[in-house]
């Protein structure tokens, strides 16, 4: 450890099971500390305490108020992620969001504003913004080896049980459903490797399947326009297992990339040769691994070092401009939140 450098001091606002993952990420980053956590219920926020030998188990409002903690960590239900972070942020925190930041556009526009008001850093956590081989399938892309991309496919997708029914994915008032999920992630990917946002946008999706009637998309399908011809097609689950790889086709060769939300490997297929790009998520405490949250939460920490208030690798037009996708999205497929009304 570099002693040289500020230890960052955290606060997590919910003990949902992101932390499980989030944590193995933590455990590979020098200089930071868990220092405290709040949940909505005691017991929640107890469990993870005692997992995580965090110290302090406070309330929300007893969090954001202790002056030792640098930056907050929100990782609640969605609809509670822009009043939690406007909260740590008026109290003077720094905020890491969970993904997705808000609910929508309105509310992320309120945040970026209390952001600025109160001079702090604000980021949504779209980790896969962060993995290093995105570096190295750009210099493929501008080399012209695939010649000019024409065409983007990604699908991320799962099948939540019948017991599971009960769960938030399928509970409008949680703003539930798979685009805010997982569909995110297709439309950041889409973004990442053409460096800007669709012209057109049409969506549809499939909700209300079974007696149960759901008021959320269960699966969705997206088609995006680019103002300079290219398409993106993306679908999203959490009805059916799908197989989370992304292709990038382009005039003279193509892009495959395994697992396109936290990439390790990409294979570049040009006439009738296969590269292989290999970047693997550096492991460095035997018996933990983590999947790559590590680049986030290392970068989280180098910009409150460095009074950073404003991310580059997730900007806050970036996060807003998806979020106003996403709200067309849904407009498209009739589905308005109860908490919108």
């Amino acid at each position: 450890m570099n002693n040289s450098k500020k230890s960052i001091k955290w606060g997590f606002m919910g003990a949902g099971a992101i932390l499980d993952r989030w944590m193995k990420g933590a455990a590979q980053c020098d200089d930071m500390e868990i220092v405290a956590i709040a949940s909505r219920t005691t017991a929640s926020a107890d469990r993870m305490a005692k997992k995580y030998n965090i110290p302090n188990v406070l309330s929300y409002c007893e969090l954001v108020k202790r002056e030792e903690i640098d930056v907050v960590y929100v990782n609640t239900i969605h609809p509670a992620h822009a009043q939690l972070a406007i909260m740590a942020m008026e109290n003077g925190k720094n905020v890491l969001v969970e993904k997705p930041a808000a609910v929508n556009e309105k509310d992320f526009i309120e945040m970026t504003e209390c952001a600025k008001k109160n001079n702090v850093f604000l980021m949504e956590a779209v980790w896969t913004r962060f993995f290093p081989i995105f570096k190295s399938i750009d210099k493929v892309v501008e080399s012209g080896k695939i010649g000019k991309i024409r065409l983007i496919q990604s699908s991320f997708g799962f099948s939540v049980s019948n017991e599971s029914k009960s769960s938030r994915l399928f509970d409008e008032n949680q703003a539930g459903g798979s685009l805010l999920d997982v569909g995110i992630y297709n439309l950041n990917f889409a973004n990442i490797i053409l460096k800007k946002h669709p012209s057109e946008l049409i969506g549809m999706c499939s909700m209300d399947t079974d007696e149960n009637h759901y008021n959320v998309d269960e699966t969705a399908g997206v088609i995006a326009k680019f103002d300079t011809g290219e398409i993106a097609m993306m679908t999203s689950s959490i009805r059916s297992k799908m197989s989370e790889t992304a292709y990038i086709y382009g005039s003279k060769g193509y892009i495959e990339i395994p697992h396109f939300y936290k990439p390790e490997t990409a294979y570049v297929y040009n006439d009738g040769e296969i590269d292989t790009i290999i970047s693997k998520v550096p492991q460095k405490i035997d018996g933990i691994v983590d999947e790559g949250y590590q680049f986030e939460i290392d970068y989280v920490n180098e910009c409150v070092r460095n009074n950073v208030k404003c991310p580059q690798y997730v900007t806050w037009d970036n996060t807003r401009t998806i979020l106003a996708e996403c709200d067309k999205l849904r407009e498209q497929c009739g589905i308005v939140y109860p908490l919108e009304k």
